[in-house]
C-alpha cells in the first residue's frame, strides 16, 4: 500500500478569457472615443487605430493583472488534502 501525499486544492483563474475580455473592452472604449472625437486636420481612421492598438493592449494588461490579482487571492484560500496516486495501466 501507498503513503498518502499532501495535495493542495484551490482554483484558479484562467488567464487568456481574463486578457481577452480585457482587451475587448480596451477595444469597446476606443471605438466610443473615436466616434465621440471632434473632427481635426487629422484622418479618423488614423486616430481609431492609435486608439484600438493603445487602449486594446492596456486592455489586455489589465485583464492579466486581474487575473493574478484573483489568483493570489484565492491562493491563500487553498485547501489541503491527502492522495493517493494511482498507476495507470498501459495501453
Amino acid at each position: 500500500m501507498e503513503n498518502p501525499e499532501e495535495v493542495e486544492i484551490r482554483r484558479a483563474p484562467k488567464v487568456l478569457p481574463w486578457a481577452l475580455t480585457g482587451a475587448a473592452f480596451g477595444m469597446v472604449i476606443a471605438l466610443v472615443l473615436a466616434l465621440i472625437a471632434p473632427e481635426g486636420e487629422d484622418s479618423s481612421y488614423n486616430v481609431l487605430g492609435l486608439l484600438l492598438v493603445s487602449l486594446g493592449s492596456l486592455g489586455l494588461g489589465a485583464g492579466v493583472a486581474f487575473a493574478i490579482l484573483i489568483d493570489l487571492v484565492t491562493a491563500s484560500r487553498a485547501k489541503r488534502a491527502s492522495a493517493i496516486r494511482a498507476e495507470r495501466d498501459p495501453e
